[in-house]
């Protein structure tokens, strides 16, 4: 996903090469992407940029860097970052050490209750726990939370109903605000896209400042060897009628797909009335999808642009697990664009 924000001087490091018929799509798209290296074709200094922060360059490889993964390890971990987002967070929140621990949780808390692993995908790696009767879900936490410790959490379930993402450069221990974005989240607190422009800014005014104090709060938290980007994850949901403010669900040290989103837009710079979005998008379960067509026809069908971000297939024709695409449509057609994405893309 680095190569449609690439500029056409960067290179790319890759496992496997894009197809011809990808690149020449960027291309034909306005985007200005990167030659596409593999390990040990490129010599000399560079400039590393990644999707964390994790390596250092040598020999034209990528080599481990403890320091940086124990940075990332630290700043991107759910039970660190409970430092991060004390006195903030209008909803209970605990680290479960054990199973042992967690069966007294289960009994004594109040649910729902959502357990979230310490190091994780957004809602993919979270288990909810609505009533005693999902007792049974216990069985998953080795496998889907990949062990203890956990961060145990009130879920507010279908009280949430507007997901944001503010978006930030950090450098030297300080934030520097970008824009904001906001997530399109199905009932059971899954990431299933976001979107940028038109009026989503609604609810800005809301959010935003208890937002500017938690970043002002962190400082001298971060360790300043990280630089880079970061996306702070919240939601806004109503108790007893009043609209509540969780600022922080988490934090993201790295290239998020919200990041991706916002430099996307750049580089097509279209009016701010346009609203541009990314869905991530799963392969069909059942038959085969023929991407470019599907692709062409909605384009006619709707009156909007569509570029595909990442590749459908790899280059044996194996399909992968999900494609990120991006959308630009009308504030007006974006509800009836996306779901006919959807629907399109699964039939």
């Amino acid at each position: 996903m680095f190569f449609p924000i690439t500029k056409s001087e960067d290179f790319v490091l890759v496992e496997e090469l894009p197809s011809d018929e990808l690149y020449i799509h960027w291309k034909n798209s306005g985007l200005t992407p990167g030659t596409p290296i593999q390990e040990g074709d490129l010599l000399g200094e560079v400039s590393l940029v990644e999707w964390g922060c994790r390596n250092e360059w040598y020999d034209g490889r990528l080599l481990e860097d403890p320091i940086r993964i124990e940075t990332s390890r630290y700043l991107n971990s759910k039970i660190t970052q409970l430092d991060f987002r004390k006195h903030h967070s209008p909803l209970a929140a605990k680290i479960i050490t054990s199973e042992e621990h967690l069966f007294a949780e289960l009994e004594e808390a109040k649910l729902p209750l959502v357990l979230k692993s310490e190091f994780g995908l957004a809602g993919r790696n979270h288990i909810i726990f609505k009533s005693a009767s999902d007792s049974w879900k216990m069985a998953q936490v080795n496998k889907k939370l990949f062990g203890f410790p956990i961060l145990a959490e009130s879920w507010v379930g279908e009280e949430r109903f507007f997901d944001f993402s503010t978006l930030w450069d950090v450098r030297d221990g300080e934030f520097f605000y970008l824009t904001s974005t906001t997530m399109l989240i199905d009932k059971e607190g899954v990431f299933r896209g976001i979107r940028i422009g038109g009026t989503e800014q609604s609810y800005s005014a809301h959010y935003l400042p208890p937002v500017m104090d938690l970043v002002r709060d962190t400082k001298g938290l971060l360790p300043k060897e990280y630089s880079g980007p970061c996306a702070i994850d919240g939601f806004l949901f109503r108790e007893e009628g009043k609209v509540q403010i969780q600022p922080v669900s988490e934090f993201n040290f790295r290239y998020s797909i919200g990041r991706i989103l916002w430099e996307v837009r750049k580089k097509r710079n279209p009016n701010g009335a346009v609203v541009s979005g990314i869905l991530i998008l799963p392969y069909p379960k059942q038959g085969s999808l023929d991407e470019w067509s599907t692709i062409g026809r909605l384009e006619i069908e709707l009156s909007i642009h569509l570029i595909l971000l990442t590749p459908v297939r790899d280059l044996s024709g194996k399909p992968y697990q999900n494609t990120v695409l991006y959308f630009e449509t009308t504030e007006e057609k974006e509800p009836s664009v996306v779901e006919s994405i959807w629907l399109s893309w699964m039939d």
